[in-house]
């Protein structure tokens, strides 16, 4: 009972009421049983819920959109490689087979629903590739170079746009939050750089 007066277990469940769905209320956006969607999920044809609260699970809006647009659950993995092979090579990134298995296996936990907006192949392989863009600069850092400092901001503006902030929960475990690790720290360690050189979208590096 202690929980339920947690400040921080009801702002977590006020926030994943408000950002996400169950699935019987998305099943029946779509006249669909969730009973049937529940065992592939549990089969692990279909990606896991992102939240779990008192025993329901808890899904990005967008949950069926790649499903959809594959055309069916057993089409679904290639057709998610193929994206994410595509996304890949059109940022240098690497998506051999190693790299397609992490990537499939961490959208069947659910746990891109947690950290991206939009839990796509795409959204993934572009916020990966500007976190990785923000590591190298904050690695050699040069606050008084302009080009350095317009780098920075918009590359942090950019996948800004693409996390989410999550919420204690997501803070429970040893690992960083992306979203504190590439957003908030770059903003706070170089708040006069992102308050000199603001990320214009028109004149971005």
């Amino acid at each position: 009972m202690q929980a339920s007066y947690d400040p921080n277990v009801n702002a977590d469940a006020s926030l994943i009421h408000s950002r996400f769905r169950t699935l019987a209320q998305l099943a029946a956006e779509r006249s669909e049983n969730a009973a049937d969607w529940q065992r592939l999920i549990d089969e692990g044809r279909l990606p896991a819920a992102s939240y779990t609260l008192d025993g329901e699970g808890w899904f990005p809006p967008s949950y069926f959109a790649v499903l959809d647009e594959a055309g069916a659950v057993h089409e679904l993995r290639a057709h998610f490689e193929a994206r994410f092979a595509i996304a890949a090579d059109e940022t240098g990134a690497l998506a051999g087979p190693d790299e397609l298995d992490e990537a499939w296996d961490e959208y069947l936990s659910g746990a891109w629903g947690r950290i991206l907006f939009d839990p796509t192949p795409e959204s993934a392989v572009q916020s990966n590739r500007l976190a990785g863009s923000i590591a190298e600069l904050l690695a050699e850092p040069a606050p008084d170079d302009p080009a350095w400092a317009r780098r920075l901001t918009a590359r942090v503006d950019a996948l800004a746009v693409l996390l989410r902030e999550g919420c204690v929960q997501d803070r429970s475990n040893a690992e960083p939050h992306p979203w504190d690790l590439w957003v908030v720290a770059p903003r706070r360690d170089y708040a006069v750089v992102f308050e000199t050189f603001p990320f214009l979208p028109d004149g971005a590096d």
